[in-house]
């Protein structure tokens, strides 16, 4: 009785820890992007919660190396649009960062780079 009881208890100890870790995911589509105008870049991004009633808050930022040159604070339900301009140098690189809070949940940053020439 012994020698089933233990593969018992541990199939039912992992599903459970299975289960409860799936549920507590949050997902959504975040997608950073960056382009560049003769001296001048626009910075956009594009939020869909998984659920249409989710708060979604936004930082957004343009860091030209270790120097945050530019930061945006956007907030909405559902789905967030962003789209903002900032005065750049030819020839440098330029890295867009997002950081999201969904529904009081931080997602890990987004994040791209691009080269103004």
């Amino acid at each position: 009785m012994k020698k089933r009881i233990f593969p018992i208890l541990l199939i039912f100890l992992m599903v459970l820890s299975t289960t409860a870790y799936a549920a507590s995911q949050r997902v959504a589509q975040i997608v950073p992007s960056i382009s560049f105008n003769g001296t001048t870049a626009t910075c956009t991004v594009f939020i869909a919660a998984d659920y249409a009633t989710d708060d979604i808050d936004a930082t957004i930022k343009l860091w030209h190396g270790n120097e945050c040159i530019k930061t945006w604070e956007r907030s909405s339900v559902g789905t967030l649009t962003f789209s903002g301009d900032a005065k750049v140098t030819k020839g440098e690189t330029y890295k867009l960062t997002v950081d999201v809070t969904l529904d009081g949940d931080d997602l890990p940053r987004f994040s791209v780079e691009g080269t103004c020439k």
